[in-house]
């Protein structure tokens, strides 16, 4: 028991040191699909850019709620020179 916890712990330390990756983030929102391409992209890391959006709207009983997925990429190096 005590070996998977720090195991765990090391391997969280690992993921806090690795440099940013491309990824993505789905939100949902009954608002607008506006709203939940905001959300999801409240959760990218500043500085990269969003290069993809895909929406779903889904109606039940009259009444339409969104999901959006947002995909990013990592912020070029600027100023290597």
């Amino acid at each position: 028991m005590r070996f998977a916890a720090l195991s765990a712990v090391a391997a969280f330390g690992l993921l806090q040191s690795t440099p940013a990756l491309a990824g993505s983030a789905t939100a949902g929102s009954i608002m607008s699909e506006q709203a939940a391409i905001a959300i999801a992209t409240s959760s990218m890391p500043a500085g990269n850019s969003v290069t993809r959006t895909q929406c779903t709207t889904m109606v039940r009983a009259l009444s339409a709620r969104y999901r959006c997925t947002v995909w990013w990429s990592p912020a070029t190096g600027e100023g290597d020179g």
